[in-house]
């Protein structure tokens, strides 16, 4: 479950429009309310998905956060809604990078 202090983080970010769309994710660009700033937000359909891949696609993520290179995107915070069955990724948004294929 979703503690309290998640629910509040997940609620400073605003879903803009979509970016792009996959076979089990949709891209949107977000913004965060509080700063400004915009973002990537990969919100992935995890109702029927076994736990190990969604960790697996947060993992993935985070171990790539750690290096720094301009052709890494960033990775910012994630969330699991398990009421919505949603994954929410919120990465670096890369204006002009396509994301026909997340």
């Amino acid at each position: 479950m979703i503690n309290n202090s998640k629910i509040r983080e997940m609620e400073r970010y605003e879903k803009k429009r979509l970016l792009g769309k996959g076979g089990f994710a949709k891209v949107y660009l977000a913004v965060d309310k509080v700063t400004g700033k915009e973002y990537a937000m990969k919100i992935i359909d995890i109702s029927g998905m076994e736990p190990k891949k969604y960790e697996n696609e947060i993992n993935l993520f985070q171990a790539t956060s750690k290096l720094s290179h301009s052709n890494i995107v960033k990775y910012e915070t994630s969330f699991i809604d398990k009421y919505k069955k949603k994954c929410i990724i919120i990465m670096e948004y890369c204006e002009g990078l396509s994301y026909p294929n997340f």
